[in-house]
């Protein structure tokens, strides 16, 4: 992720949400962006296009070496106006393509690739591909 995350980040670990929200909303006009100062994304994972049109929840996580395309949203899933609670937890080596939306308190295993504008609403296994809306898994190499 981006420097500014990274900052707000680090501020509000360290119990400086104030400071942590300034750098998050610097980064929101800059790269048209929402990707939350709360969450937690591993090292070496990279946001094409500096994140441009993502939605992060805070609670989401995403684990070390993916990629993130452009207008992901990943986050909690609501029902008639009403939280359904929980966020995405991202497995390592993860491909998130353009437009995917990932959604509810799901698992997204390792070495798993989520094809652009795919609507993931359940846990997905290791080493697997997600295509289409709702979401279909299929085993990578089969």
């Amino acid at each position: 992720m981006n420097i500014l995350w990274r900052i707000a980040n680090k501020l509000y670990k360290l119990g400086f949400a104030g400071g942590g929200h300034f750098f998050k909303l610097i980064q929101c006009v800059l790269y048209a962006n929402s990707v939350s100062a709360k969450c937690t994304i591993g090292a070496g994972t990279i946001f094409y296009h500096r994140g441009l049109g993502c939605v992060v929840h805070g609670s989401v996580v995403i684990g070390n070496n993916c990629t993130v395309f452009q207008n992901v949203t990943m986050g909690s899933k609501w029902s008639n106006g009403i939280c359904k609670g929980g966020a995405p937890i991202i497995g390592n080596n993860v491909l998130i393509g353009a437009g995917a939306v990932i959604l509810g308190n799901i698992r997204v295993g390792n070495n798993v690739i989520i094809g652009a504008n795919a609507v993931i609403l359940q846990d997905i296994p290791d080493d697997s591909i997600a295509i289409g809306v709702p979401a279909k898994i299929k085993k990578r190499g089969l």
